[in-house]
């Protein structure tokens, strides 16, 4: 058996603390702090296992219900013994930042949250693309025993990263005090699914021509 771990922790997160954007779209690997996970736990942090498109509807929605695994304190673990072990179990070393505590998600106890219990609270950290590439492959292994190279999933989903980070920049730029960011990211679900532009996401060498669309409906709104 031979997962993929870690080599610098940082490297498995893409924002921790306050450099979490509040713009930024619940996504697969965010951590939260405080949240009831029916039939695990009645509060405490909890790590998003769903995969996005399995979170979301048209118009940006989010589903009611959000599949969620807890996340807790655990012995710290060496890297190297990740690749074959633990299998019921993401590592987070560093989660709350550099000589933090070691803590885990448990994936075997998992539940589906309330959607309006997460929107309302504090998110922890985002996992980086390593990160939830490894999240992906632990998840799958524990429930199955079959091992999937983590690039696997990279090109099974990449397209979903880029999404994400277009929604975030797109987010960013036009919410205000006047347009809130939920009207922001039903306005660009509607741009994103034009001219085939979602689909063509899933093909690597679109995704730069598609990001260059995006930015020039950038600046035609904020010209407007």
């Amino acid at each position: 058996m031979s997962l993929d771990t870690w080599e610098i922790p940082g490297r498995l997160y893409l924002a921790r603390g306050d450099e979490v954007s509040p713009y930024r779209p619940l996504f697969t690997g965010d951590v939260l702090d405080d949240v009831p996970i029916p039939g695990v736990q009645d509060n405490g942090p909890g790590i998003v296992v769903a995969h996005p498109c399995s979170m979301r509807g048209r118009n940006a929605r989010l589903a009611d219900r959000i599949l969620m695994a807890a996340v807790a304190a655990h012995d710290a673990v060496p890297a190297r013994r990740w690749t074959d072990g633990y299998l019921d179990r993401m590592p987070l070393p560093e989660l709350r930042g550099p000589d933090a505590p070691f803590e885990v998600g448990w994936l075997d106890q998992v539940g589906r949250s309330d959607r309006d219990r997460l929107l309302a609270a504090t998110r922890i950290s985002c996992l980086s693309t390593v990160g939830v590439n490894m999240l992906q492959q632990r998840l799958v292994c524990t429930l199955t025993r079959v091992e999937i190279p983590t690039a696997v999933f990279w090109e099974a989903f990449g397209h979903t990263f880029e999404e994400a980070d277009h929604l975030e920049d797109w987010t960013d730029t036009l919410a205000s005090a006047a347009v809130q960011p939920g009207d922001v990211a039903a306005a660009f679900e509607t741009w994103i699914r034009a001219d085939d532009r979602q689909e063509r996401l899933k093909d690597a060498q679109q995704r730069a021509p598609v990001r260059a669309e995006m930015r020039a409906e950038l600046r035609r709104q904020q010209d407007q």
